[in-house]
C-alpha cells in the first residue's frame, strides 16, 4: 500500500470531498509500498512578472523518483471543439489549459531546484465515459475515465515505469513537502478531526529562514501553534544538508524526545538538563536523581565547565533553543559560548506560555521576531483566549477548522471532580475522538492533583507519571488507556481532545492566565471542569468578574 502525506487515516471531510477521495484512497491501496501520494498541493509562479496560483490534486512519487501528477474530475464534464470544460460556481474552466499550466509549474519549480526527473501528468474521470471523443491538450492514454478507474493503480505505475533511475529521491521528498509548504502538524498524540497539514504559506517556516542578523542571535516570540516547531525542524534540515554541525535544546524531555525521532541524524538533540545529567555523569559520576537539588547543582557544574574549558565553546554552527521563556538566564549563558563565531542561535518561545517563576534574560544584540497566528488552535477557542484576555497581544486565528465553543463545568467536591471529568473524556469519545487521542491536564502538579492521583476515573484506567525516575533519568509511568497529566508536564504537546480539570487560582492573574492559555492552546476540542468556588480563593468581586467574562462570551 501507498503512503499518503499528510495521513489522512483518522480524518474528517467536508461533503464535496467524497469522490475525490474515493480516487485517492482507491490510489492509496492500489499502490504498492514505497510509493508516496502527495494530495491538495499548492503551486506557486511567476510569469511575466505575475503571479499565479494553483492546486494540484495528488502527486504520485515513484520508488525512483520519478512524478506523476494527478488531476481529478468528478462529475459530469463537456467535450466540444477538442476543448474539455468544467462547470464551477464560478464559470467552467478549460481542463486541458488548467493541466498543462500545472505541469509547466511543477517542471520549472523542479529545474530551478536543481532537480532532474521524468514528469509526466494524466486526468482522472471517475464518474465520465469519453469515448470517442477527443481532447486536443491531453493524450487519451493520459485519460483515465470510468471504463477504466477500476485499473487506476495499474495505469499509474505504467506511467511512472521510466527505466531512469534518480538517486535523489529524498530530495524529492523534501521538495513537495517544503517547496510547496506542505508541513506535518507535529502534535504528540494525534487529532481525530483532522490529521492533516499546517500550511505555513507565509509562516515561520518560510521566511524566518530569510532574515539575517549581524550578530547571528535571531529571537522568534511567536504565539502557540504558529510553527515554532515546524521552523525549529526546517532549520536543523537544512543545516544538515550544508554539513553544519547543530545543536537543539528545549526544556520539556517529551518534546526533545519527540524532535529526537524526526530531526536529521547528526543533530545534536536534548532538553537542557540532559544535556547537564550527561556531561556529569562523563566527569562526576552517575548522580542520585532522588537526592534534593540534584539538577541544579549539575546545572551550575555544566555552567562552570563551559565557562572554564575552551574546548567546549565553539562547537556548533547552529544551535536553536526551544521553549526559551522556560530557561532560566544561567542556561542560556552557559548554551550561546558553544556557537561559533559565524554560528546562528535561534531562541523560540512565547511569554504568553510562561508559568514558571523564571529570571528574565536580555541579548541586546538580537533580532526580534514576533508573530501572533496561531494555525493549530480551533478558531472558537481563539476567540474564548482573546474574550478572556489571557494574552497581552490578541492571537490571531489562522486555522481551517473553526471548532466548538468549550464547554465549562464545575465541581464543588472530588467526586463530583471525578465525575465531571469522567463526563468530559465520554463526550470527546462520543464526538468521535480516539480513546488514545485523548489528554486529561491537572492545573495542579503532581503533588497536589486529586486526579493523578486516581488510578481509574470510571470505566477508564489511567496512564499517570508517578513522580519517580529510573536510573537513567526517566520519568516512570503507570499503565494505562488515558494519558493523565499536569498542564506543567504537558507544555508542547497537544492532543485532539483535552479536558482540562483541577482548574483553580487565589486570583484570576497573570499567571493563572498564562496557565489557562497553555492548557486551551493545547486542544482541537476542549472541555474546561472548574472548581465551583465554593469555599474558594477568590473573592467575590474576583469570581463575579471571571464568571461575567466567561458567560458574556457564551452569550455571544
Amino acid at each position: 500500500m501507498a503512503t499518503l502525506v499528510p495521513d489522512l487515516s483518522n480524518a474528517k471531510h467536508s461533503r464535496g470531498k467524497e469522490r475525490e477521495l474515493d480516487v485517492l484512497y482507491r490510489l492509496e491501496l492500489s499502490l504498492p509500498k514505497g510509493y508516496e501520494i502527495f494530495h491538495n498541493i499548492s503551486w506557486h509562479s511567476l510569469h511575466e512578472d505575475k503571479d499565479k496560483h494553483g492546486e494540484i490534486d495528488f502527486v504520485v512519487l515513484s520508488p525512483l523518483g520519478n512524478v506523476l501528477l494527478v488531476e481529478v474530475k468528478a462529475g459530469e464534464v463537456t467535450i466540444a471543439n477538442g476543448q474539455m470544460t468544467k462547470l464551477y460556481e464560478d464559470g467552467p474552466k478549460d481542463v486541458g489549459r488548467q493541466t498543462s499550466v500545472q505541469f509547466a509549474a511543477v517542471v520549472d519549480r523542479l529545474n530551478k531546484a536543481g532537480l532532474r526527473t521524468h514528469v509526466t501528468n494524466c486526468l482522472v474521470l471517475p464518474d465520465y465515459v469519453i469515448g470517442d471523443q477527443h481532447v486536443i491538450k491531453i493524450p487519451p492514454e493520459r485519460i483515465i475515465d470510468a471504463t477504466r478507474f477500476d485499473q487506476l493503480g495499474t495505469l499509474v505505475k505504467e506511467m511512472l515505469a521510466d527505466e531512469q533511475a534518480v538517486s535523489e529521491v529524498e530530495r524529492l521528498r523534501k521538495f513537495f513537502c517544503s517547496e510547496f509548504n506542505v508541513t506535518l502538524d507535529m502534535r504528540v498524540l494525534g487529532e481525530q478531526v483532522r490529521t492533516a497539514t499546517v500550511r505555513l504559506a507565509d509562516g515561520l517556516a518560510t521566511w524566518a529562514p530569510r532574515i539575517t542578523a549581524p550578530s547571528g542571535v535571531i529571537k522568534i516570540q511567536a504565539t502557540a501553534g504558529s510553527g515554532k516547531t515546524q521552523l525549529a525542524l526546517k532549520l536543523l534540515e537544512d543545516a544538515s544538508d550544508k554539513s553544519l554541525k547543530s545543536l537543539y535544546v528545549c526544556f520539556n524531555r517529551s518534546l526533545a524526545d519527540h524532535i529526537g525521532h524526526i530531526a536529521p541524524a547528526k543533530t545534536k538533540v536534548a532538553n537542557f538538563h540532559e544535556l547537564c545529567v550527561e556531561y556529569y555523569r562523563q566527569t562526576v559520576g552517575d548522580p542520585n536523581f532522588t537526592e534534593q537539588g540534584i539538577y541544579d547543582r549539575m546545572a551550575s557544574h555544566y555552567g562552570a565547565a563551559i565557562e572554564a574549558n575552551p574546548s567546549l565553546q565553539n562547537r556548533y554552527q547552529l544551535i536553536v533553543l526551544d521553549e526559551v521563556q522556560d530557561f532560566e538566564p544561567a542556561w542560556v549563558a552557559s548554551l550561546m559560548p558553544q556557537l561559533t563565531d559565524e554560528g546562528k542561535v535561534y531562541l523560540l518561545g512565547d511569554d504568553a506560555q510562561r508559568i514558571y517563576d523564571r529570571g528574565e534574560f536580555d541579548l541586546p544584540e538580537a533580532v526580534t521576531i514576533t508573530c501572533q497566528d496561531n494555525f493549530r488552535t480551533p478558531g472558537e477557542i481563539c476567540r474564548v483566549i482573546n474574550a478572556l484576555g489571557l494574552t497581552e497581544q490578541p492571537v490571531i486565528s489562522r486555522s481551517f477548522y473553526s471548532g466548538e465553543l468549550p464547554n465549562f463545568y464545575t465541581y464543588g467536591n472530588d467526586k463530583e471532580l471525578l465525575d465531571n471529568t469522567e463526563m468530559a473524556v465520554k463526550y470527546l469519545l462520543k464526538r468521535g475522538i480516539a480513546l488514545e487521542d485523548i489528554a486529561i491536564l491537572s492545573w495542579r502538579g503532581l503533588a497536589g492533583s486529586v486526579l493523578i492521583k486516581t488510578p481509574q476515573l470510571g470505566e477508564f484506567t489511567l496512564r499517570r507519571p508517578t513522580g519517580k525516575y529510573s536510573t537513567a533519568g526517566d520519568a516512570l509511568w503507570t499503565k494505562g488507556a488515558v494519558l493523565t497529566d499536569s498542564v506543567y508536564r504537558f507544555k508542547g504537546q497537544s492532543a485532539a481532545g483535552i479536558v482540562l480539570t483541577e482548574v483553580d487560582f487565589e486570583t484570576f492573574d497573570d499567571k493563572a492566565r498564562r496557565q489557562l492559555f497553555v492548557g486551551l492552546t493545547r486542544a482541537q476540542v476542549t472541555l474546561l471542569a472548574r472548581n465551583s468556588f465554593e469555599g474558594a480563593f477568590l473573592t467575590s468581586a474576583e469570581k463575579a468578574a471571571y464568571i461575567d467574562e466567561v458567560e458574556a462570551y457564551a452569550a455571544s
